[in-house]
């Protein structure tokens, strides 16, 4: 029951900024081309957000475990912190990138 309510929150928070931004996400792929500025500018946001996701996929594995149980991180803590701090990163610049893409259609 826990792990099942883990995963429903890591569904939530994986799915929420793309479902809000998906108008902005779609126009931002789709002018994709390869350069630092568009990389580091316009997708960093995106990217942010699945890997503080990725983080936390660990974590919600071990919810409810016993942690004596091989499924149960050594390293929760850190993996909890590292997903948190990495995905508010992602949303915070996911606002910002959204508010300037507003602008400009």
């Amino acid at each position: 029951m826990v792990t099942a309510l883990a995963f429903a929150w890591l569904a939530c928070a994986a799915a929420g900024p793309f479902v809000a931004w998906h108008r902005a996400l779609a126009d931002i792929l789709a002018s994709f081309h390869w350069s630092f500025g568009y990389l580091v500018g316009e997708l960093s946001p995106w990217c942010l957000l699945v890997i503080g996701v990725a983080f936390m996929i660990p974590v919600a594995i071990s919810a409810g475990r016993n942690p004596e149980s091989r499924l149960y991180p050594r390293a929760r803590r850190a993996y909890i912190a590292w997903g948190t701090c990495v995905y508010l990163l992602g949303l915070g610049l996911a606002v910002q990138v959204s508010e300037l893409w507003r602008y400009t259609h």
